[in-house]
């Protein structure tokens, strides 16, 4: 069963997820499309359909949910997805092939402190 509806970009950003008002976990996001993106948990079970706060690069907090779990990796569903202008400022500025790289793309910080409400 195929749900994704925009090809993803397999490329590397730096990443941050909260779940709930919990401790934000560091992320090297993967895999991103406007509509979702795939990250390595950091050793933190997230089940299907928890919902996130996700910021992406210095973009975000984004809302997102778990849509698929597997060997400590998962895949995530924007809310609402990427503005178009964002998603071609990763893709202009991304790692192409992490395996051969530690290095990141050039972005602001992410914010510091606890993540915002969503209502």
């Amino acid at each position: 069963m195929k749900t994704r509806q925009k090809p993803r970009k397999a490329f590397t950003l730096p990443g941050r997820y909260f779940t709930g008002l919990g401790a934000p976990v560091d992320v090297m996001l993967t895999d991103l499309s406007e509509g979702g993106c795939r990250f390595v948990t950091g050793g933190r079970a997230l089940p299907l359909g928890a919902n996130l706060q996700i910021y992406v690069a210095n973009s975000g907090p984004h809302l997102a949910s778990v849509k698929w779990a597997a060997q400590g990796e998962v895949g995530v569903t924007f809310s609402s997805p990427l503005a178009t202008e964002k998603f071609e400022q990763f893709q202009n500025s991304h790692v192409p092939d992490a395996s051969w790289s530690e290095q990141i793309g050039e972005f602001d910080a992410m914010p510091e402190g606890p993540p915002r409400r969503f209502c």
